[in-house]
């Protein structure tokens, strides 16, 4: 049985599906350079001992604007979108660099691909480039197309799309900021700049547009005060449209501190870039006490390094490598990098780092107290 290949109709988005479950893959893929694989009922799984192609030729009614990847994989993959413009050199691809998380359960990728200049929305070849080493299982590759009324919807819902309060915001907003692209919506502030048009670059051009129009208006019909009193309304209407969505941010940041502040366990409180860790503090100062010194992880230094040294004074938050004098008390927090092993020592990327010991407090998945030789 051929890969699917599943034209999709909605109202939401056009989709071409290629699916690998079922075992067999058809002669419209292609895959060079050296390689194993295996299809399954799974998925087409590839070992790369090279690196490897995985492409096609498409032809789709839609335009594409995302592509969407379902795989499973046991350790990072470096990899890369590649596609082919119609009327360039067959061996002259463009390749996007993409990264997939290791994974064992299905996990999908999502590629906001018109982002990018270099892509366009009718390739003719379509495809993935593996790097040497990978070792990854495709289940569905899905091709999206938005038409013009759903890119408007979403840029509409973009408009409307808050920040979170962070320290820059004392001095500048990102938003508001318009994007076409429900992928790129969902993100919209995580990934910073954000990527999309900004919207006071559009009520700029409108204004400017207005303000030719009514002074060509004056000047050819003899209306003035109409066409001076037509440009003000504009005027007013988008001050008054951006000073609604300004505050509506504003407003948001509050709503967010009081849901976020409102709970029955302090452990469940959640500070503006400090998160749990006024909690966390809370209750590591105690089993710090009488310790001069512990060794405390973070992902981000500031402000929880100095946070430490002020709440579990006298004790002194040291870095790891001061754990060879003899420190026997870890404090770990957000580190989801560190864990411990089977014979009770702490591991940072399968390297032991510590000796054998116990947790003292587990706050969470990545943040606990451990101390050894007990």
């Amino acid at each position: 049985m051929a890969v699917a290949i599943i034209p999709l109709s909605a109202h939401a988005e056009s989709i071409t599906n290629w699916s690998f479950l079922g075992g067999q893959v058809g002669p419209e893929w292609l895959i060079n350079g050296q390689f194993k694989s295996a299809a399954d009922m799974g998925g087409l799984r590839i070992i790369a001992e090279s690196d490897v192609n995985v492409f096609r030729k498409l032809q789709t009614e839609h335009g594409v604007d995302a592509v969407e990847i379902t795989y499973l994989s046991l350790q990072k993959t470096e990899a890369a979108l590649i596609w082919h413009l119609p009327g360039t050199p067959e061996n002259e691809v463009v390749q996007l660099p993409i990264s997939f998380a290791a994974s064992t359960v299905p996990t999908t990728k999502r590629i906001d691909a018109g982002r990018y200049e270099e892509w366009i929305r009718h390739p003719d070849v379509v495809g993935l480039r593996l790097g040497k080493g990978s070792d990854i299982q495709i289940i569905q590759i899905r091709l999206i197309g938005w038409n013009t009324q759903e890119k408007v919807w979403n840029a509409l819902q973009s408009y409307w799309t808050f920040d979170t309060m962070s320290p820059y915001s004392v001095n500048f907003l990102w938003g508001p900021v318009f994007t076409g692209s429900p992928i790129t919506r969902t993100t919209l502030y995580t990934d910073l700049p954000p990527k999309g048009l900004y919207a006071n670059i559009v009520w700029y051009a409108l204004l400017l547009l207005a303000g030719a129009v009514a002074i060509a208006w004056a000047k050819i019909f003899k209306q003035r005060r109409q066409s001076t009193l037509a440009f003000v309304m504009i005027a007013g209407s988008i001050w008054m449209l951006s000073d609604i969505r300004m505050g509506a941010e504003i407003v948001s940041y509050a709503l967010h501190d009081i849901a976020s502040m409102n709970v029955d366990n302090p452990r469940d409180q959640r500070f503006r870039e400090r998160a749990s860790f006024p909690a966390f503090i809370h209750a590591v100062a105690p089993l710090v006490a009488d310790r001069g010194r512990y060794v405390f992880l973070t992902q981000y230094p500031y402000p929880f390094l100095g946070l430490m040294r002020y709440h579990t004074h006298p004790a002194l938050p040291v870095g790891p490598e001061a754990a060879a004098d003899g420190l026997d008390t870890w404090v770990i927090f957000a580190r989801g990098d560190i864990g411990m092993n089977e014979a009770g020592q702490l591991t940072s990327e399968g390297k032991i780092v510590s000796p054998p010991g116990r947790i003292l407090l587990e706050f969470g998945p990545d943040t606990f107290v451990f101390r050894s030789g007990t």
